[in-house]
């Protein structure tokens, strides 16, 4: 796998640029000449060889001067400068005036970066006419492009891709670093048809000797979609008539193709349709004598197409609906199409069958209502399938139930353990230890009302955060402390996915946690009456869309120094990670009367109660 690069870059580029009327040039950073074409050679009246890897002012030295600067510029700005005048002595005796049109354009490297000039130029006093009538040819010619769809590339010999254009690439939907470099029949366009494939490269190893090779293929396109496409491979030949590369050209001929192809297949596709639709579909006159009677309809209602084709469609109507056909016929015939509606059919055993029919006209050429359409559709085997469901529903609720209440209670004996384990440790682990045991118990609180719920993907917020305040004033005994919990919400039950309820749970624990921790010291508690040490959480409801969860205490405040990305506690870590996973906004106030943290979220509710 190779692209264009190198020798081998150079000698294409030359190659394809030594047809152009206008001079073509490549210059690095140091402004030494790269690249150049035949006319930029023939205009410079100097050797190649004299010109290649040296500056400007080596062989053009009349005229550095005024071009220098001109170049520094587009290098510094990456702003190209057009038709840029370029007057002075040439390369010959004083008399030799040169009259330049130069365009000079920043070249960038695969990372946007500039690594040099692309310069393009005209001998202004011979081809000035001759530039306008090359560039109104081109835009005539780029317009056509435009609204065509067109594939032109570059192979290797040996049928690497080394370029192609962009139309393409969008109507694969793929990028060029997808191809580039791979084999042509290991592309995207053909890895949906092996035999194609091949026939590829049949047609690859007859170019290299020559021959040029047109077919049509269907290729791969975007979301595994075909295209018809008139595919031309042709041999790219140098000045002695070498084949050096092979050209892959192709243009959408999908409209032209799936026209002639439907205008063969209509009335087969009509058959076989009508042959292997798994509804009954059954055609009448406005008489209401069967007209046409599908094997789907001989399955449903027993009888075999010879028996039912010239019969009356009222064969098929419990003697109770004899007036529904007279109905449906009167609004057939007004052009009407019937919305599917449920009602029932006998069957040539006796019995009757539940279907769900849908009636359409059937009209001539010229438009004329002669007839009607029915699809039939058996319903019965639809309430049998309903009925499985609902039992497999029932169950897969039980086993949920089931699996929410064993995490439930697995989460509550690694607390348990937690606990056990902190009674025996030191008091900074035992510290840890506890502060691990709330989070848990935060989860298996959400484990806990999935199994009380019967939504079993929703939990209404404020049920949640009482019980998870009735947990943390529990296990860290807060009245004794001196420290009071609050909790106010809305007047409204808000719902959110149990997915979010986890981090939602743990942001709130890891915020009260940190309040009593924090918040009160000692000496401020000594200085207060006892229970004035406060807590509040609020759930506010901003507008459908938008919570505002509060977690605020009246302690001492943060420090000044206090900033979130330098924070080093595990809580402080924790909290901005869980508001992240909420897609949560969190905003931090605090003074000497305390702190307020806010979390704007979005509670993707399913409904209000």
């Amino acid at each position: 796998m190779h692209g264009l690069q190198g020798r081998e870059m150079e000698q294409l580029f030359l190659l394809m640029t030594d047809t152009l009327p206008v001079g073509v040039a490549v210059l690095d950073l140091d402004l030494r000449l790269l690249f150049i074409n035949r006319r930029h050679a023939e205009l410079n009246r100097i050797p190649v060889t004299e010109q290649l890897g040296h500056p400007i002012r080596d062989y053009l030295p009349q005229v550095a001067d005024i071009i220098e600067p001109k170049m520094r510029f587009v290098l510094e700005t990456g702003i190209p400068l057009v038709g840029q005048e370029i007057r002075g002595n040439g390369p010959g005796n004083e008399d030799d005036k040169l009259f330049r049109l130069a365009s000079y354009y920043p070249r960038r490297d695969d990372s946007g970066n500039i690594c040099g000039i692309l310069a393009l130029i005209q001998d202004a006093s011979i081809d000035s006419v001759e530039a306008q009538v090359a560039e109104e040819s081109k835009q005539r010619l780029l317009q056509v492009l435009d609204n065509l769809f067109a594939f032109v590339g570059v192979l290797d010999m040996d049928g690497t891709l080394l370029e192609c254009n962009r139309a393409p690439l969008e109507a694969a939907g793929i990028a060029i670093d997808e191809v580039r470099g791979k084999k042509l029949w290991d592309t995207y366009w053909w890895s949906h048809d092996p035999e194609l494939a091949q026939q590829l490269k049949e047609a690859i190893s007859r170019c290299r000797n020559g021959e040029t090779v047109r077919y049509d293929v269907h290729a791969k396109m975007i979301n595994d979609s075909r295209m018809w496409v008139d595919f031309m491979l042709a041999p790219l030949r140098d000045e002695a008539g070498k084949v050096t590369h092979l050209i892959p050209s192709g243009i959408d001929i999908s409209k032209r193709h799936d026209s002639e192809a439907a205008l063969h297949q209509s009335e087969d596709r009509y058959r076989s349709v009508i042959e292997s639709s798994d509804d009954a579909i059954i055609t009448k006159s406005l008489e209401g004598i069967i007209t046409g009677w599908n094997p789907a309809a001989e399955r449903l209602l027993g009888y075999s197409a010879k028996e039912a084709l010239g019969k009356p469609i009222t064969m098929l109507f419990p003697a109770a609906l004899l007036g529904e056909e007279q109905h449906l016929l009167r609004r057939i015939t007004n052009g009407e199409r019937i919305p599917p509606f449920d009602t029932v059919r006998i069957h040539k055993a006796g019995h009757f069958v539940d279907v769900s029919i849908t009636i359409s006209p059937l009209r001539d050429r010229n438009g004329k209502v002669i007839g009607a359409c029915k699809l039939a559709h058996d319903i019965g085997s639809k309430k049998r399938q309903w009925a499985a469901l609902e039992q497999a529903l029932e169950e897969k609720t039980a086993l949920l139930h089931e699996v929410h209440h064993r995490v439930k209670n697995n989460l509550q004996i690694v607390s348990s353990l937690l606990k056990l384990q902190a009674r025996q440790a030191p008091e900074e682990v035992a510290r840890v230890l506890g502060e691990s045991q709330s989070r848990v118990r935060a989860m298996a609180l959400v484990h806990q009302l999935l199994y009380d719920s019967e939504m079993m993907s929703e939990i209404e917020l404020s049920e949640f955060i009482n019980r998870l305040i009735a947990l943390t004033v529990a296990s860290h005994d807060t009245t004794k402390m001196g420290i009071q919990l609050h909790y106010s919400g809305p007047d409204k039950s808000v719902f959110m996915s149990a997915h979010r309820m986890i981090p939602l749970g743990l942001v709130i624990n890891e915020l009260v946690l940190n309040a009593i921790k924090h918040a009160f010291p000692a000496d401020w508690l000594a200085e207060r009456s006892p229970l004035q040490a406060r807590i509040d959480i609020r759930l506010q409801e901003i507008s459908d869309d938008k919570l505002h969860l509060q977690v605020a205490d009246n302690g001492r405040g943060l420090s000044s120094e206090f900033n979130w990305d330098a924070a080093k506690g595990l809580g402080t870590q924790l909290i901005p990670m869980f508001v992240a996973q909420l897609h949560g906004e969190l905003e931090t106030t605090s003074t000497n009367a305390g702190s307020c943290f806010t979390i704007a979220i979005s509670p993707k509710r399913k409904g209000i109660a």
